[in-house]
């Protein structure tokens, strides 16, 4: 299936939704039970079907702030995608009030990834390498359908135990084909490839999947240490600056000290993840081939249960 075929089966549905889509008071329907979370999107509530007793979480979107084709292609794109076991499943419930479009997702019951990160310290290697796996495996399937994330961080990993033996690929809001011409992005800037940072006010790029390859090899760094490598993916942050001289020269006398807790298996998982040339970097499926190695100086390589999910 080509990106033509993808564009006309998503705008298909999308027409088809916005027809099908009722107006409701959400109180009548639902009980809500308490708040999950919010942003400038709106928020996420936890909530009962009065009739039905089945507990979810609703994402709510104000109406003032998000276009109607925006809400349809969130909700769309996490339709097609819900069948993977490593992506937030959406459920088939859509609808609108007189503030907010909302649709129902299944509820995540640990949390996220963000909330059990250890600051300076990161995760237990086993943990690093079992969300490595699960986060390959839902990018790649995201990847064959034509599909970019582009917001790949902790906070849209969410969570079905604490030790991450299970954990889903959330929040579409961003998700668009490859092939889209997107601009300079405000958040997520940790994240971002030097090719996002680099862009001008007026500027655009052309949307591949080697955008969320760069932010899976961020969000690796940071569950295994317990912090970000640089602010931002630009010469003018030292941190970045150090790993661009090391990248480019090749020089491992050049390892930034940051990178030196790394075993040699590692670095070269992370030299082709985070690959300053965008033709270069590896798919995401890549991290697969190095979960049987040692990532850290100091660990005990013991993956026993790797797959245990």
């Amino acid at each position: 299936m080509d990106e033509n075929e993808n564009e006309e089966i998503l705008k298909g549905m999308m027409n088809l939704m916005s027809r099908r889509m009722a107006h409701i008071k959400l109180k009548d329907r639902y009980n809500i039970i308490k708040r999950l979370g919010s942003g400038t999107y709106g928020s996420v509530l936890l909530v009962e079907h009065k009739l039905q007793g089945n507990v979810m979480a609703l994402k709510l979107m104000k109406k003032k702030s998000t276009k109607k084709e925006n809400f349809l292609m969130e909700y769309c794109v996490s339709l097609c995608l819900a069948s993977h076991p490593n992506i937030i499943k959406t459920l088939a419930v859509a609808f609108e009030t007189d503030r907010y479009f909302l649709f129902a997702q299944e509820l995540a019951t640990a949390g996220d990834l963000h909330s059990i990160i250890v600051p300076q310290v990161g995760l237990p290697e086993i943990m690093v390498k079992r969300c490595a796996l699960q986060l390959s495996e839902a990018l790649d399937f995201m990847h064959s359908k034509a599909l970019v994330h582009r917001d790949v961080k902790l906070d849209n990993v969410l969570l079905f135990d604490r030790d991450c033996h299970y954990i889903k690929l959330a929040d579409f809001g961003l998700t668009r084909l490859e092939g889209f011409h997107v601009s300079p992005l405000k958040g997520t800037i940790p994240y971002s490839p030097p090719e996002i940072c680099a862009l001008e006010e007026n500027d655009t790029l052309e949307l591949d999947s080697s955008l969320d390859v760069w932010g899976l090899g961020i969000l690796l760094f940071c569950i295994s240490t317990g912090y970000f490598p640089w602010d931002t993916a630009l010469c003018k942050d030292k941190q970045y600056e150090k790993f661009v001289l090391w990248q480019s020269t090749g020089n491992y006398q050049k390892i930034p000290s940051q990178w030196k807790q790394f075993t040699w298996r590692a670095l070269d998982m992370f030299q082709k993840l985070l690959a300053i040339n965008a033709m270069t970097r590896s798919p995401a499926i890549e991290v697969q081939k190095y979960l049987s190695d040692p990532w850290k100086m100091n660990s005990v390589n013991d993956n026993s249960n790797l797959q245990d999910n």
